[in-house]
């Protein structure tokens, strides 16, 4: 038994925590090549999260007329590796995996975006004025309708629960 205790515990529990090696499909491979090439796949998924974020926030075709907002540009991954986009797409033993998997996430992208644009507008900001004041003088007159029904309906019951010798001093038999 060793004098620290607490010592051979954090030892053992850093032996149970090391990672036996990274586990890659095998389509990602291209990771394991160079630091570099997992700070840029790392880059790039950042930045599919942010435009994701902004293609759900914009509904409208207006949103998307530039590229910037939603797609993703070599120029912004090597800057955010810190790295030049030539030598980093272009001539390392990464770099086809690279432009591949970036080309994927980009023609995701524009999947959300086409999907984001056809998608059926729901709510009252999407209506015009007049559709609006249309559907409120609708819906006005139903609930005036369903109101009086109600109405009608109590004072018909109240009739029928009164006693008979109080309707007779009422006069409504």
């Amino acid at each position: 038994m060793s004098i620290n205790y607490y010592d051979d515990f954090l030892l053992e529990e850093e032996r149970i925590q090391e990672p036996k090696g990274i586990e890659v499909d095998k389509d990602l491979t291209w990771i394991l090549l160079h630091p570099t090439a997992k700070e840029a796949y790392t880059a790039i998924n950042n930045l599919k999260m942010e435009k994701l974020r902004f293609i759900s926030g914009h509904p409208d075709k207006g949103s998307y007329k530039y590229k910037k907002y939603w797609t993703i540009s070599k120029v912004e991954v090597a800057r955010r590796v810190g790295k030049k986009p030539q030598p980093l797409f272009n001539s390392n033993t990464y770099s086809a995996g690279l432009i591949t998997y970036f080309n994927g996430v980009n023609s995701k992208l524009h999947k959300a975006k086409y999907d984001r644009i056809n998608k059926p507008n729901k709510g009252y900001q999407h209506k015009t004025k007049e559709e609006l004041k249309a559907s409120t003088v609708k819906l006005t007159k139903e609930n005036k309708k369903l109101l009086q029904n109600t109405c009608e309906e109590l004072y018909g019951r109240m009739l029928n629960d009164i006693p008979l010798d109080v309707k007779r001093k009422l006069g409504l038999n």
